[in-house]
């Protein structure tokens, strides 16, 4: 009897185990029940729809530039020279004649003076064929020694230019780096890197001035060698006449031109003229008219093979707010700028109504249409998709019974652009609600579309 009860009391415990052990269970799949539901009805979770519409459908390249007035004229010189006034400055107004800028005169006038007796020293040499032994040395390494003399102001000359030009880079670096004004910094940073294209071709400057007082010392070492040999001074020296008389008649040509006028009236757009420096690559200033405008600018490497001249382009400025200002790209240069990073461009504003919203010098960003299939209907590529026999397809939202379901719709598409494809279909309308993501739908699901009650 007593075995029994045991047992009994053994399977009620075992009963009661299991009955725990599924009420649990029935617990747990409430729960997830109720959290599905939950995240199924989360008010925060819509389905993606956007309205259909036209979009301009193109492909660009982009490049960096600025505003510059379309008719502007480079006032250049050959003359070598330090700069000593200045009489106009950026923005001012100039009419045709004005003295804008002269030259030191001071050096020049001893290089010529210079040259001068050095070539006269020579054709004396030349004529000395009666004269003693003595004479003939003794003028023979004169003339030698003005070589050396010469080829080492040149030397210095090179070098204190290379100083004055890394100078200016150096002030114009730490002012474009410092000012806090976009056009300010963007004409410094044209600035210094002016300055910072001139100190290399200095520096080939300053090896072949040093190159040819090396070889004007040696020369002057070797007649010491042979004192008494006229010949060999004749040989040394003769081969250098016409290359100075050349150097003669240039020099003599930069005095005729010390002071440079302007060849037109119009305004300062770019000074490149300074008290003390020098002429870049002969630009000293560029003078155009206000209220006429092109944009000069530079095209990357990777993008240079894909543009051509008479492509459509458009640009904006921070003066002319968000809207794109419709241009044609006109020009391309053949030569990698590599201060400016890019292949130079010039475009032509084709919208002439923002003419007097443009200002010279202007930052501009700049598009440049490789592809420009104007505005046609279109959606983003992940409304359509394709079923078993390639026949293009979108869904559209439309509202049943005060909910949204997936209505599909045949399309044919056209054009495809990074993100929009053309589509035609008689059943669509502008402002119709086109789902997202095709490929995750299904006809006649339900869609939450935000900011519908459904």
């Amino acid at each position: 009897m007593k075995e029994k009860t045991t047992r009994n009391k053994k399977k009620t415990k075992k009963i009661i185990r299991t009955v725990i052990f599924w009420i649990l269970i029935a617990a747990f799949l409430g729960w997830f029940a109720s959290l599905r539901l939950k995240l199924e009805n989360n008010p925060n979770t819509y389905d993606y729809v956007i309205p259909f519409e036209s979009r301009a459908l193109n492909e660009y390249r982009t490049a960096s530039g600025k505003v510059v007035m379309n008719d502007i004229e480079t006032v250049s010189t050959d003359v070598t020279q330090k700069i000593k006034k200045v009489y106009f400055r950026l923005g001012d107004h100039v009419e045709a004649g004005d003295v804008l800028c002269e030259f030191e005169s001071e050096d020049l006038d001893k290089q010529i003076e210079s040259l001068e007796k050095w070539i006269n020293d020579q054709k004396s040499f030349e004529n000395l064929e009666n004269s003693s032994g003595d004479a003939a040395e003794a003028f023979g390494r004169k003339t030698l020694s003005l070589n050396v003399d010469n080829a080492s102001a040149a030397v210095q000359a090179a070098r204190k230019l290379y100083d004055d030009t890394y100078n200016k880079y150096s002030e114009y670096y730490d002012k474009c780096y410092t000012t806090s004004n976009e056009e300010e910094a963007a004409m410094y940073m044209q600035m210094y890197n002016q300055y910072l294209s001139q100190l290399e071709p200095i520096n080939d400057q300053i090896r072949s001035a040093q190159k040819e007082l090396d070889a004007a010392r040696e020369s002057l070492r070797k007649y010491d060698e042979s004192r008494n040999d006229s010949k060999q001074v004749k040989e040394l020296t003769a081969s250098n006449l016409e290359e100075y008389e050349k150097q003669l008649e240039k020099l003599k040509n930069e005095r005729e031109n010390l002071v440079v006028t302007a060849p037109r009236s119009g305004i300062i757009a770019d000074c490149f003229a300074f008290e003390g420096g020098y002429a870049f690559d002969g630009g000293l200033f560029r003078i155009g008219t206000l209220g006429k405008y092109k944009i000069e600018a530079f095209i990357s490497d990777r993008d240079i093979l894909d543009v051509k001249p008479g492509m459509k382009a458009s640009f904006k400025t921070a003066l002319t707010g968000a809207d794109a200002i419709s241009a044609k790209l006109v020009r391309i240069s053949d030569i990698y700028s590599q201060a400016d990073k890019g292949y130079a461009a010039e475009l032509e504003i084709t919208d002439e109504s923002c003419m007097d919203k443009l200002r010279h010098n202007v930052i501009t960003s700049a598009k440049i249409y490789t592809v420009d299939m104007g505005v046609l209907p279109a959606v983003q590529y992940d409304a359509v998709a394709s079923d078993d026999n390639g026949n293009k397809y979108v869904y559209k939202a439309v509202k049943k019974n005060g909910s949204y379901t997936a209505e599909k719709v045949e399309v044919e598409t056209g054009y495809e652009s990074d993100f929009y494809v053309e589509v035609k279909s008689d059943a669509l309308s502008d402002g119709d609600l086109i789902v997202g993501n095709a490929s995750e739908h299904n006809e006649g699901d339900l869609l939450k579309v935000r900011g519908a009650k459904n």
